[in-house]
């Protein structure tokens, strides 16, 4: 990724943070199914631990990784398919 606003790189953080952080993970999973996501209680959770960014920083960040961690297949698996984001206006 080049050229990242700081939001992207909240994203970033975020992402590692899920990875090694099993409650967040319960949190951010709830809302989180049925093919979407609640893109303003993800940028909630985000704030909550002090990173600031944007349902569009989140899909930013989600389109030019290739890669996707295992926790993030989980949630797509989850998901039942395809994520759709429901950014409510973000």
């Amino acid at each position: 990724m080049t050229d990242n606003s700081a939001g992207q790189e909240n994203v970033l953080k975020f992402r590692s943070l899920l990875e090694t952080n099993p409650a967040l993970q319960a949190d951010v999973e709830q809302h989180v199914g049925n093919g979407s996501w609640n893109a303003t209680a993800i940028v909630q959770i985000g704030r909550d631990h002090g990173l600031e960014f944007t349902a569009n920083d989140i899909e930013t960040v989600m389109d030019q990784d290739d890669e996707l961690s295992d926790f993030e297949l989980e949630l797509v698996a989850a998901a039942g398919g395809p994520t759709q984001c429901g950014n409510d206006g973000l």
